[in-house]
């Protein structure tokens, strides 16, 4: 007899996830719309305890500051308690939990034991994945053990762990030592429906680059250097940089503030900018998951990312594009110069990633591989 999954989810600033239409809400909307999550329990932290524990981690050092703050193993075990209090204020019949991520822990409350309720959680990202990213020197190897430890606790006692991407998948088997049959990789649906680009103009020459944020981190001025190269081959080459007004006012470039997709005019401009460009370049140092890549691919549009993270998997695994080394401005100034007069090639790679997006990254693929592997716990 088939059994019914009735999943309470457990985040910490939900209003804040649906707020900003974040994978981690769409992955509950849907759960939620399918009858299989009952209800969510959410908590938040007082502003003012936050605001303590983001003092405690000062450093004149920014990006330090940031960091400390970001793996504070105190500020865990705080959210711990805000978690299972939130947990014990849940009403509905559930028999399952899901949690996301890993910076609060709920295993090994008593009361969720004596139920006898198997516990999942689902990731963009995990610590060893996070600290790879950084540059040296920045986390002290103190902290990097606390959080390790933390992390690696809070995975002992769930039934299974959910992965965006196959390439996390394996930093959790590889780095946390964990059976390869307790951690399942889900996937991640596409904000955007496919769209038909059969009469797509592939010969516009507009390469387009988004970050909201991190502008250096995101290989922006790596990008603007390669494209000053190119330009000097390709004089008809464009670049548009969404995310905010970056200070570049140079010819050929095009600069457009942050765009919020919640916003029905800024969604519009959003979407023509992936309709009027012909490739999409992000050569990121770091990314975790990289939700972008999947909506320019929804978009039909190529990709050029780096050798890092989830972007090989995504890009090349999809053959929609091509990764090149962090850094590498030769090699990016090269490939874009090779491929915005390859108009053929182009269109291929574009529609490979369509059809990555219709065959994989999907919302419903997603919760069906979660409702199927929580009903071996029920």
């Amino acid at each position: 007899m088939d059994k019914d999954v009735r999943l309470l989810g457990v985040a910490q600033g939900w209003p804040f996830q649906e707020k900003k239409g974040s994978a981690f809400y769409h992955l509950f909307r849907k759960l939620g719309e399918s009858k299989q999550m009952v209800e969510v329990a959410d908590f938040n932290m007082p502003m003012t305890i936050r605001r303590l524990f983001l003092l405690s981690n000062f450093s004149t050092n920014k990006l330090r500051w940031k960091v400390k703050d970001q793996v504070d193993v105190h500020r865990y075990r705080y959210a711990s308690n805000l978690a299972q209090r939130a947990i014990d204020e849940a009403d509905s019949n559930y028999n399952s939990v899901l949690q996301i991520g890993s910076d609060f822990k709920v295993g090994s409350k008593k009361a969720l034991g004596m139920k006898g309720l198997p516990l999942f959680s689902f990731h963009d990202n995990n610590f060893i994945s996070y600290a790879k990213s950084l540059p040296n020197g920045v986390l002290d190897n103190r902290r990097k053990e606390l959080a390790y430890h933390f992390e690696r606790d809070v995975y002992r006692d769930l039934s299974s762990i959910f992965t965006m991407s196959k390439t996390l998948r394996e930093s959790f088997i590889l780095d946390f030592g964990i059976p390869e049959d307790k951690v399942v990789y889900a996937g991640f649906g596409s904000p955007f429906n496919s769209q038909d680009v059969s009469g797509k103009d592939y010969g516009s020459r507009n390469i387009l680059f988004i970050a909201s944020h991190s502008f250096e981190a995101k290989g922006g001025r790596d990008l603007v250097k390669a494209f000053r190269k190119a330009r000097k081959s390709v004089p008809s080459l464009t670049l548009t940089l969404v995310g905010r007004d970056w200070g570049i006012n140079e010819p050929g470039v095009k600069c457009i503030g942050f765009l919020d997709k919640r916003n029905a005019k800024d969604l519009l401009l959003y979407q023509r900018c992936f309709e009027e460009a012909s490739i999409f370049v992000l050569p990121s140092h770091k990314e975790a998951f990289g939700e972008v890549f999947i909506e320019a691919m929804s978009y039909g549009l190529p990709c050029i990312g780096t050798r890092t993270g989830v972007m090989p998997e995504l890009i090349e695994g999809n053959a929609a594009g091509y990764v090149v080394n962090p850094g590498d401005i030769d090699h990016l100034t090269s490939l874009i110069c090779d491929l915005v007069g390859a108009e053929r090639d182009l269109k291929r790679m574009g529609e490979n990633g369509i059809f990555a997006v219709d065959s994989e990254y999907q919302w419903s693929t997603v919760t069906s591989r979660i409702v199927s592997q929580v009903k071996k716990f029920i």
